[in-house]
């Protein structure tokens, strides 16, 4: 499937004691691809990746990919601060039948661009899938400039970007000057219709876990150029996004799946369920969108 439409960040769902609960993702994911999502992305920050160990990851894999169905796919995050640990990732989600990996730069140091260089190079020698970078400087703790990733592209090592800088600059800077067929994904749900009417093939949604349907409908309006419908979308995911914020990430966005779309959710410390000031919170921020909402929140 083209890297382009719906991509769904999804979050990684455990049981009670923290476990990690392979039915609990399936179900989870299938929801999704029945709500006609195109992608769902697997260990992503919204998926804590960094709290799933590497023997949870196999049966991760297994039990969301093969819960899938209709026309969605799977995408991996393969990202690590090690080339070493990302590259063996990113091939064990080919073997389990990712469709496409997508891989943050090293985190935690900071190693030189020429370094970030050879780390995607080694992971795109190992997997014949898409492989997309994922620009995130709030979490990885610096910025790989548009430069570098159009080099990428151009050298066939990368298909494209997922952008979450929380920047309409950085959206344009990525689509500037970008090598004819380089995919740019925003990661930020504010900037979804923007960035489509800039050139994005897409957009990477958290609250598309909330409102799969809402979000699919947005993206296709912004595709097709119905401005002013994306518009009247985009100001409804808005008013999830401010839900979203008042409170933690991600629990936030797992308690207003199982709230308003009734999905069964679980949680692993230190990301637990929300406190009950914070589900008041999150609801009254909620509540002045809340029946514009239930046009999208059926089945």
């Amino acid at each position: 499937m083209a890297l382009e439409g719906l991509t769904v960040p999804v979050p990684t769902l455990f049981a009670a004691d923290g476990a990690l609960d392979p039915g609990k993702n399936a179900r989870f994911v299938r929801d999704l691809s029945d709500a006609k999502v195109d992608h769902v992305f697997l260990l992503g920050s919204l998926g804590e990746f960094p709290s799933v160990t590497d023997d949870e990851r196999p049966r991760l894999y297994e039990a969301v990919i093969d819960s899938i169905t209709g026309k969605a796919d799977a995408w991996v995050g393969c990202g690590a601060p090690s080339t070493r640990q990302a590259v063996r990732y990113a091939e064990e989600a080919e073997s389990a039948g990712a469709a496409a990996i997508v891989a943050v730069p090293p985190y935690y140091l900071h190693p030189t661009l020429s370094a970030v260089e050879g780390y995607y190079r080694a992971l795109h020698a190992v997997v014949k899938v898409p492989l997309l970078a994922y620009n995130i400087p709030s979490l990885v703790g610096y910025a790989m400039p548009p430069a570098l990733l159009h080099h990428l592209f151009r050298a066939q090592v990368i298909s494209g970007a997922k952008d979450t800088t929380g920047s309409r600059a950085s959206i344009e800077a990525m689509i500037a000057g970008a090598p004819e067929g380089f995919v740019l994904l925003p990661g930020d749900d504010s900037l979804a219709a923007k960035a489509i009417d800039l050139g994005a093939q897409g957009a990477v949604m958290g609250v598309a876990n909330v409102a799969p349907k809402l979000c699919g409908a947005l993206v296709t309006a912004a595709r097709s150029r119905d401005r002013a419908r994306a518009s009247e979308l985009q100001a409804l995911v808005d008013g999830i996004v401010e839900a979203v914020r008042a409170g933690p990430f991600p629990s936030t966005v797992k308690f207003l799946a199982g709230h308003l779309r009734g999905a069964e959710v679980g949680y692993r410390a230190p990301y637990g369920p929300l406190s009950a000031e914070e589900q008041k919170a999150v609801l009254e921020r909620l509540e002045p969108i809340r029946e514009r909402l239930q046009l999208y929140l059926g089945r």
